[in-house]
C-alpha cells in the first residue's frame, strides 16, 4: 500500500515527509492504520545523530497507538479493529528475560536500531525502490505501519487513542521509574531533574507512590508549573552546585531519597547524585548521547556514600504488564494522560513539533493522523 511518512535521510536534516510503499503483514505481523503518535525526545536524539542507528533512511517515531487493519495467519489475540498501542522494545517470548515476564529486558532490545523488522527484512520502500528501516521495528511517524505481534498490545476501545499514545513509552518510562525501579514510599523525598516527557512522569509516579517532598527541576520556568499540577510541591531553574545547594536546604541538609535524571545525563547526573542521601537511589532515564564515553562520579564518594545509581528503561517493568495497569489509573482519574499533551500536529508539521520539544514549549506533542 502506498503511505506517507516521515524519513529521517540525514543527520542534523529535517525529516522529509514522503509516500513510501508498505508490504502487507507477513504471518506473524500486524498492519496498523495509525492514529496518534507521541514526539518523544529519542527519535529528536537520532535526527541530531546522538542516538546512532544502523541504516538511512528510516521512518522514525516509537510512541504510538492506533487501529488494526489486518493480520498474518499466525497472529494470536489481536484481530482487525482491535485498538493497539506499540512496545518500542519487543517482546519476543522466547527468551530467558521474556520468560520470566521481564519483557522490557527482551533480547532482542538491541535490535531496534538496525531498522528491519523482527524476521530481519524490510516491509517499507522508499519511490526509488530502496529499503527503508523502521526505528525501534515501528516506524511510527507514518499513516500506517507493520509490526511484529511481539510489538502489539491491545487496549479497550473507549480510551482514546492520543492519550493512549502517551502509554508506550514516556508514561510507563517515568511513572514506572519511581514505582518499579527507585521503590518509592511513602513519605520518601523525590529530586526530578529535567521536567519532559519522563521527568513529568516521574512527578506522577513519585506521588502514586506518596513521596512527601516532591523536587521539580528544570530550566524551563513553564514546566515548572506544570510539575506542581502533577503533583510537585517545590521547584527550582537551579544547575549544578547552585541545585545540590537547594535541595539540601529543602530536607535539612540530608539530601534525597531518590534523584532521578531525566535530561543531559552528562551534565546533571553528578549534582543529582550529590544531592542524594547516604544509600539514596540515582535512577536514569534519560539517553547520552553513545560519543559520551564516561561520567565524573568519583569512585571513593560513591563507594563512601553508599549510594546507588541505576538505569531504567520502560519504567524497568514489562510494558504487557505496567501498560494495562497504568490505564486502569487513569481509568480511575489517578493518572494524567490528556493533560500531558501540549500541543497536535499533522504529519507535515512534525519538524515544526520538534522545534517546539526543543524550545521547552512543549510537555508532549502529539501527531495526529487523520
Amino acid at each position: 500500500m502506498d503511505i506517507r511518512a516521515a524519513v529521517f535521510r540525514e543527520v542534523g536534516a529535517a525529516l522529509r515527509v514522503e509516500r513510501i510503499v508498505l508490504d502487507p503483514p507477513q504471518p506473524t505481523e500486524v498492519l496498523v492504520r495509525l492514529a496518534a503518535i507521541g514526539l518523544c525526545r529519542t527519535d529528536y536524539h537520532v535526527m541530531r545523530g546522538e542516538r546512532r542507528v544502523a541504516m538511512q533512511p528510516m521512518v522514525l517515531g516509537h510512541e504510538a497507538a492506533g487501529i488494526v487493519e489486518a493480520i498474518g495467519d499466525q497472529v494470536q489475540g489481536v484481530a482487525p479493529g482491535d485498538h493497539v498501542v506499540l512496545t518500542f522494545i519487543p517482546g519476543c517470548g522466547h527468551c530467558r528475560w521474556c520468560q520470566r515476564g521481564l519483557h522490557h529486558l527482551c533480547a532482542e532490545g538491541p535490535r531496534i536500531t538496525h531498522g528491519p523488522q523482527l524476521d530481519g527484512s524490510f516491509r517499507r520502500r522508499d519511490a526509488g525502490g530502496r529499503d527503508v528501516g523502521a526505528f525501534c521495528m515501528i516506524g511510527a511517524f507514518a499513516e500506517a505501519t507493520v509490526v511484529d505481534q511481539a510489538s502489539v498490545l491491545v487496549i479497550d476501545k473507549d480510551i482514546p487513542l492520543d492519550h493512549a499514545s502517551l502509554i508506550a513509552c514516556g508514561v510507563p518510562a517515568g511513572v514506572g521509574a519511581a514505582r518499579h525501579r527507585a521503590r518509592v514510599k511513602p513519605g520518601d523525598t523525590v529530586l526530578v531533574v529535567g521536567c519532559g516527557g519522563d521527568g513529568m512522569n516521574v512527578v506522577q509516579g513519585a506521588k502514586l507512590c506518596g513521596a512527601s517532598m516532591i523536587i521539580a527541576a528544570d530550566i524551563v520556568a513553564q514546566k515548572l508549573e506544570w510539575a506542581r499540577d502533577f503533583g510537585a510541591t517545590h521547584g527550582t531553574t537551579a544547575q549544578g552546585d547552585e541545585l545540590i545547594s537547594t535541595v539540601l536546604a529543602l530536607t535539612d541538609g540530608i539530601g534525597v531519597d531518590h534523584a532521578f535524571v531525566c535530561i543531559n545525563p552528562a551534565e546533571t547526573l553528578l549534582p543529582a547524585f550529590r544531592a542524594t542521601t547516604k544509600a539514596g537511589n540515582v535512577v536514569v532515564t534519560a539517553i547520552t548521547p553513545d560519543t559520551v564515553k564516561q561520567i565524573d562520579v568519583p569512585p571513593l564518594e560513591l563507594f563512601a556514600t553508599q549510594k546507588a545509581i541505576m538505569g531504567a528503561v520502560y519504567g524497568f517493568a514489562s510494558p504487557r504488564l505496567q501498560i494495562p495497569e497504568l490505564l486502569g489509573l487513569y481509568r480511575r482519574g489517578d493518572l494524567k494522560l490528556g493533560e500531558l499533551i501540549s500541543r497536535t500536529y499533522r504529519l507535515d508539521e512534525i519538524n515544526q513539533g520538534y522545534a517546539d520539544l526543543d524550545a521547552g514549549r512543549n510537555l508532549r506533542g502529539v501527531v495526529l493522523i487523520d
